[in-house]
């Protein structure tokens, strides 16, 4: 049986995050895109349009560029109310599917952890959700008018200290940690009847616990799925340079090369985008494997839980 609450090294964490998808994961994706798959179809029909009407205006118009240099600017001032609806309608979506991509993971764990098994049901996952969405809010707010304006004075002044070199790699490890130590926050809150500065402090405590584990756990996590994305996203890539090498060579036509070469582009913001959200699963289930974790090894559930059952079987 999958164990949450286990002690894990690095090794650990990252051989049961593998464990955990490779038992689990036809269950958790099937619900996954269940829950999330209409507003990931809407976020790619918005984003191939905006990057379709992008690289037209880009490529099909070229020629405008060399003799006008403000055709960008003067097509967005003519298009004014299309861009900024785009704009805006973007931004509420991926909002929206950035809270409901984060917090599934946590709440599926929950209920991993509360019935000991996956024979939960979608409408299970969504009612936890919808009990959530406050949270949601409120941490989506928390993060934009706290989180943020801290993360923009830390990394400033850690930016500054890279021209005296010893910034450098103080910008990558606060990077990685500053992420860990909002994804741990998150679980805390959550999961537990907390405020939104408790669940921060909880959060930079558990950091604190098993710095380096974390640090080391999450960037390795966060390199395996970019290499995976990359190793997908190249298909498509290497097909778009082969599109404009042929094109290069033919007699067709600049507007038509530009026009295949814009769809590719889209094809692959678009893929990149879906890929983005999917492949975010693993880093959330590895940040709440780690987050059981510690609370394993600050507060012995496994133990506890043993001791408890002692003398249940006596009749």
């Amino acid at each position: 049986m999958f164990e949450l609450y286990k002690e894990r090294n690095l090794s650990d964490n990252l051989s049961d995050t593998i464990t955990f998808f490779k038992t689990f994961g036809k269950h958790f994706f099937k619900n996954f895109f269940i829950i999330n798959g209409i507003f990931l179809m809407i976020l790619m029909v918005l984003i191939y349009f905006i990057s379709k009407i992008y690289t037209e205006v880009l490529f099909s118009n070229a020629n405008n560029f060399a003799n006008n240099p403000n055709y960008l600017s003067n097509f967005i001032s003519e298009n004014i109310f299309l861009v900024l609806g785009g704009f805006i309608t973007a931004i509420i979506l991926i909002a929206i599917l950035s809270m409901l991509n984060i917090t599934f993971p946590i709440v599926y764990l929950k209920l991993f952890e509360k019935e000991h098994h996956t024979n939960f049901s979608t409408q299970e996952i969504i009612n936890e959700l919808k009990k959530n969405i406050g949270k949601m809010i409120a941490f989506l707010f928390g993060t934009a008018f706290v989180i943020v304006p801290l993360a923009f004075i830390i990394f400033g002044v850690l930016i500054l200290l890279c021209f005296i070199l010893i910034g450098i790699p103080l910008v990558f490890i606060a990077i990685i940690g500053f992420s860990s130590w909002i994804m741990l926050s998150y679980h805390d809150y959550i999961l537990n009847d907390v405020g939104f500065f408790k669940a921060l402090s909880n959060g930079y405590y558990l950091l604190k616990l098993k710095f380096w584990t974390i640090v080391g756990t999450t960037f390795l996590m966060m390199m395996l799925v970019q290499i995976i994305q990359g190793i997908i996203t190249i298909v498509p890539y290497m097909f778009m340079m082969g599109s404009m090498f042929v094109s290069s060579q033919n007699a067709g036509s600049q507007a038509e090369n530009f026009s295949t070469l814009g769809i590719l582009m889209t094809v692959i913001m678009v893929l990149s985008v879906v890929l983005s959200y999917i492949f975010n699963n693993f880093i959330v289930i590895n940040q709440g494997l780690i987050y059981y974790s510690l609370h394993e090894d600050t507060q012995n559930y496994t133990t506890n839980n043993q001791i408890d059952l002692i003398g249940t079987d006596v009749e």
